[in-house]
């Protein structure tokens, strides 16, 4: 079998392995604001309504919609598109990191992408991210391919610029990978090659962007559509978003940055994590000092640093960073560059020669220096390929890949385990409500849990205050007062007015599942009556 061919098998073997390992945990409940969102959508699209939220995310609801007409299930057709993207998303990443530095570089990077926490988490959850990531690593590997080929550029930049329009339409916040496309424009059209024509690159990518504009323009209207972009970016930035203009403290931003990025997003140790993620800390740190010290800025090294710091400096100022989901598309690429600086040790691991070795072990050994020129030596040079060969597995890179990846497949199984088999907070929450209260005299208090409450149980009374003074107004301008009213601990300022006696339960899942809803308190306030 020619190396090709056995590198496509390799390949096909891991889309294999990612989708099966994707399909076997996917969540079994919707899981948030967004997710039942899009869950309102698939019935009822209405982004004025929050079916979902501005911009509507046509391309995501469309394969949704289309797993939907099959399964009849909300959670796990939301789900679907992100577990199939997410495991093919292994090919883009095989041949980028193959472009960018060889095959054993890609073959390694695509295994570590398959067990990588984040990547394989988000892939499981019925949200768009992994989605919208399989997109734009789709539309970089070929943006890449039209600025390093000497064949094909117009192919590859008119497919890669399409992908791009499209992928916007997955999720538009991925908009700071513009600068990509825009950085490959600008090289092409410096080229000689009069048949590289980068207007029909640009052309391409409105063609992909008008894929699902124009329908979303003509099914909600371009003024209500005007109208409520405008309401949700000024809350997304100054009001809810926890963008660095209502969240400003620059330490607690850098903090949850570094959490999200190196302990949930590649499964760095943390303080509350288990000491298994010790060892696979120290391998991919390795890779990439080794990786540092021998990264040249050639055109490779300058395409990631394009790729990755637009969308790094929008995740730190305008994302909230209590959600590691945001992280995604910077991952691959920093899982290539481990990957690559792995390489390094396997490739220098023996950097001396038999005859190197021969003479070092004469002087061991006493013999005659002349020894290790003679023929006679050929005898002890067929023993040191014999035993090269034999011990060539327990290698410092043999050693760390294998370390690296054992660890982080029992990570990543028990991660995305408990989080298909353990409810999250918010879950926990709502099913002990309705198993402890009756619905006709109940009243809550909460903040982004209502929208559960919309969702899996609509005729409960759940009033969304984001503060106290919001709840006692609420109080106080009722005309009806149920015989109980139940507060979430995430109303701002809760904690002000209730003591010990006043907590029901309390409600936890594993914030590297679900974040930042990983502890939920829940409160009577009968008693203050």
């Amino acid at each position: 079998m020619s190396p090709r061919h056995n590198s496509i098998w390799k390949l096909s073997l891991y889309v294999v392995i990612g989708m099966a390992s994707r399909l076997l945990f996917m969540a079994n409940n919707l899981e948030g604001w967004d997710s039942i969102d899009f869950a309102f959508g698939l019935h009822d699209f209405d982004i004025h309504n929050h079916q979902p939220h501005f911009p509507g995310y046509p391309v995501y609801l469309f394969f949704s919609w289309l797993a939907y007409t099959f399964i009849q299930n909300d959670t796990i057709s939301l789900t679907l598109p992100g577990a199939v993207f997410g495991s093919v998303a292994v090919v883009p990443i095989f041949y980028l990191a193959k472009r960018m530095f060889s095959e054993r570089v890609a073959l390694l990077a695509s295994i570590i992408y398959l067990v990588n926490p984040l990547c394989w988490l988000q892939a499981e959850k019925p949200l768009s991210d992994a989605t919208g990531f399989f997109f734009i690593i789709l539309s970089s590997h070929l943006l890449f391919y039209a600025c390093t080929s000497k064949r094909h550029v117009m192919l590859y930049l008119i497919s890669g610029s399409v992908i791009l329009g499209i992928g916007l339409g997955v999720r538009l916040s991925y908009f700071p990978f513009l600068t990509m496309w825009l950085f490959t424009v600008r090289k092409l059209s410096k080229s000689n090659d009069e048949n590289v024509r980068v207007g029909y690159g640009i052309f391409a990518f409105f063609s992909g962007v008008s894929v699902w504009l124009l329908p979303l323009m003509y099914y909600t209207g371009l003024k209500p559509l005007t109208i409520n972009g405008y309401e949700f970016v000024f809350g997304h930035f100054t009001d809810w978003g926890g963008t660095a203009l209502t969240s400003p403290n620059l330490f607690t931003r850098i903090s949850y940055f570094m959490w999200s990025f190196f302990c949930s997003g590649l499964g760095f140790w943390c303080n509350d994590t288990s000491f298994i993620r010790v060892l696979p800390s120290i391998v991919m740190v390795s890779g990439m000092i080794i990786f540092m010290r021998h990264v040249r800025f050639d055109f490779t090294a300058k395409f990631m640093v394009i790729y990755t710091v637009p969308y790094l400096l929008w995740v730190f100022f305008g994302q909230n960073l209590e959600k590691p989901r945001h992280i995604v598309p910077l991952i691959p690429f920093v899982i290539i560059c481990i990957s690559a600086g792995l390489e390094r040790l396997r490739v220098t691991k023996y950097s001396f020669s038999k005859r190197d070795l021969i003479s070092f072990c004469c002087r061991r050994l006493q013999f005659p220096q002349s020894f290790a020129a003679k023929p006679e030596r050929s005898r002890l040079s067929v023993n040191f390929n014999k035993w090269r060969h034999k011990y060539d597995y327990f290698s410092p890179y043999y050693v760390s890949v294998c370390i690296l990846f054992m660890s982080m497949s029992f990570i990543c199984v028990s991660l995305v385990h408990d989080h298909k088999n353990k409810p999250i907070a918010q879950i926990q929450l709502l099913d002990y409500i309705k198993s402890n209260y009756d619905s006709h005299s109940t009243r809550i208090y909460c903040w982004e849990t209502k929208r559960f409450f919309d969702y899996y149980a609509p005729v409960w009374d759940t009033r969304m205050v984001r503060n106290i003074d919001d709840l006692q107004y609420d109080r106080e301008a009722s005309l009806i007062i149920p015989e109980t009213i139940l507060s979430t601990s995430k109303v701002n300022g809760i904690n002000l007015i209730v003591k010990e006696s006043n907590i029901v339960a309390v409600f936890k899942n594993d914030r590297y599942s679900n974040n930042p809803y990983h502890t939920l308190v829940l409160y009577n306030l009968s008693a203050q009556e």
